[in-house]
């Protein structure tokens, strides 16, 4: 039933945010002289704000790891700034000129006849004046009715010449050929973020994440059975508690072990409880003390543990590599289309965001 529904969230998403975003891209009807945000951004960002603040407020008093409660945080921040961005990106325009108020809340006059160029882009659109520039996004409300009276200004001023198209922005790594450069430059830096976070992760989970006397559970325990499987060894204790020695090698000497499922050999175990969501809790045993020494150590446990899991290193890294690969042949492909097959192009790049 879990998988039924993972799959069903997976094919459910994409729909509802497309779902989301053509509700979006829907005609409003905008107050007269204003530029600003759909009001569902408000809706939507608060409400992913406050659903992900509270699990980040109570799991940062809690036993979790410190990842936990920031990784909630940064995505009650990314709501949050949502609502920030309804608030603070909006334009006023008059016939004299108009008034922008960036993300950071920082307020700008302009005149028309400041105006020297326009970039229209599938995603948003770009007005410059001299250095500066203003973006217009595909989803602000009156938006399109902005821009129709920077050009007609634009018309009178100028002879009834049309305001000229910005074909290259400045250090533009496609060279004027794609649309949309700056979402095309999120991606890339979004994704490249994920999977070295992910390397790092593997890299700290193989190597540093390792079984110490402060890290586990330490008990008294009689086991009265033992049976090797495969790489782990299965331990019942006289309380019917299942415990397992995980992945274990050649090298470590299961006969000391199997000599003391007796019934009546008291050892001191360290480990740590396991929850599966489809099987039943048992302890990952991490040492086993007898006599003043180890049957099975931590530095022991630890092996195992890197040999297990140092394929997931190459998995990453490779992910970073292929991921650069990637970014890399984009940028070729985009800055030089015309020398490719359209077929090859669309595996970068959708219809509509080539400039031939």
């Amino acid at each position: 039933m879990r998988h039924i529904i993972r799959g069903l969230t997976f094919l459910i998403i994409p729909i509802l945010v497309n779902g989301i975003l053509a509700f979006m891209r829907r005609p409003q009807k905008a107050e007269p002289g204003k530029v600003y945000l759909h009001k569902f951004l408000a809706i939507f960002g608060t409400i992913c704000s406050a659903m992900f603040l509270i699990p980040a407020m109570i799991t940062a008093f809690s036993d979790e790891p410190i990842w936990v409660p920031i990784s909630f945080l940064a995505f009650s921040t990314l709501g949050a700034s949502l609502l920030v961005g309804f608030i603070n990106c909006r334009i006023w325009y008059n016939e004299e000129g108009f008034v922008t108020k960036n993300f950071l809340g920082i307020k700008r006059r302009f005149t028309y006849d400041q105006v020297t160029a326009i970039r229209e882009d599938l995603r948003e659109s770009y007005l410059y004046m001299g250095e500066r520039r203003v973006m217009i996004d595909q989803l602000s409300v009156g938006g399109q009715e902005f821009l129709e009276v920077v050009k007609k200004k634009y018309r009178i001023m100028h002879g009834g010449m049309s305001l000229p198209k910005m074909k290259k922005a400045k250090h533009d790594i496609f060279n004027g050929n794609v649309s949309d450069v700056g979402g095309f430059l999120f991606a890339y830096i979004l994704l490249a973020v994920v999977t070295v976070a992910f390397l790092t992760f593997s890299i700290y989970y193989v190597f540093f994440d390792i079984s110490t006397e402060n890290n586990t559970i330490e008990q008294s325990v009689s086991f009265v059975s033992c049976e090797i499987n495969d790489k782990n060894i299965l331990l019942t204790s006289e309380e019917n508690q299942t415990y397992i020695i995980r992945f274990t090698n050649e090298q470590l000497d299961a006969s000391n072990i199997q000599a003391i499922c007796d019934g009546e050999t008291v050892v001191t175990t360290y480990s740590t409880k396991v929850k599966p969501e489809e099987a039943e809790p048992y302890y990952s045993v991490k040492a086993i003390l007898y006599n003043g020494g180890y049957l099975l150590s931590f530095d022991e446990t630890n092996q195992f543990h890197r040999q297990e899991f140092w394929p997931l290193i190459l998995l990453a890294l490779g992910m970073c590599v292929l991921w650069g690969s990637y970014v890399a042949l984009s940028i070729v492909v985009g800055r030089n289309p015309r020398k490719f097959r359209r077929k090859f192009v669309r595996l970068f790049f959708k219809d509509g965001y080539i400039k031939y």
